[in-house]
């Protein structure tokens, strides 16, 4: 079929050595919030994982501890599904940063939470363009070559706790290799003028330096012929704004 002779071709020029890997990995996680920047009493979640957490589990995935070490890296999705939207109540740490003398009155109160239900989501990962060090070197080993070897050899990675898309409660359930691309799925397309606004650099202190990026998740789920390129499917890069 064609589908999978495109496959066989993507694979195959993505090895060669002319050019470096770019690989696919599948995730899926039963549920996470991902509390949007401004919410306040009502904790409303973002619609889509933002790529600012998604390099987040990425980076926890191979036991990274600094976000910039692979600052650079492009990111794509595509989404098995449209995740839906849950609402429950449940207590709400309105001092996530610890104020021990108003925690125990006013830092646990029982609020309405939003939850994405049945996240699943193709992630490809591209290291060509990952930054240098000060001095204009390779920083060591790609994001890409890391997370192969995190999935291939779990055993040489040192990271504390279980991977997960954001709060330690949102535990990732399936992260792996994706060697062919089956089925439909929704791409999530770059556009200026997209109806979804999604962080791609978050600055978790004040706010100023968070970043966003618009996007448009398209409505019918298509097989997948392509890959992300700069004209029809474009990258999202992550980039640290501050200088």
């Amino acid at each position: 079929p064609l589908i999978k002779m495109f496959i066989i071709a993507i694979y195959t020029d993505f090895f060669t050595p002319s050019r470096k890997r770019m690989i696919t990995v599948y995730v899926e996680v039963p549920f996470a919030s991902f509390r949007k920047s401004f919410a306040r009493s009502f904790a409303e979640t973002y619609s889509l994982p933002p790529p600012s957490t998604v390099y987040g589990m990425l980076l926890s995935l191979v036991g990274e501890h600094f976000r910039k070490r692979h600052e650079g890296i492009r990111l794509a999705f595509a989404y098995k599904k449209i995740p839906k939207i849950a609402t429950t109540i449940r207590k709400l740490s309105r001092y996530k940063y610890g104020i021990p003398n108003k925690q125990a009155s006013k830092g646990n109160s029982p609020d309405f939470v939003e939850t994405l239900c049945g996240i699943e989501f193709l992630c490809w990962i591209d290291s060509t363009q990952e930054k240098p060090d000060a001095e204009g070197k390779a920083k060591g080993e790609t994001l890409e070559q890391r997370i192969l070897t995190a999935l291939q050899n779990p055993e040489e990675i040192t990271r504390q706790g279980v991977v997960c898309l954001g709060l330690s409660d949102d535990a990732v359930n399936d992260i792996s290799l994706c060697e062919t691309i089956q089925s439909k799925w929704h791409r999530l397309l770059p556009n200026d003028k997209g109806s979804l606004e999604l962080p791609v650099w978050a600055d978790h202190v004040r706010g100023l330096n968070t970043r966003w990026q618009r996007y448009e998740l398209e409505n019918e789920a298509t097989e997948i012929i392509s890959i992300p390129d700069e004209e029809t499917w474009r990258w999202t890069q992550i980039i640290d704004p501050r200088k």
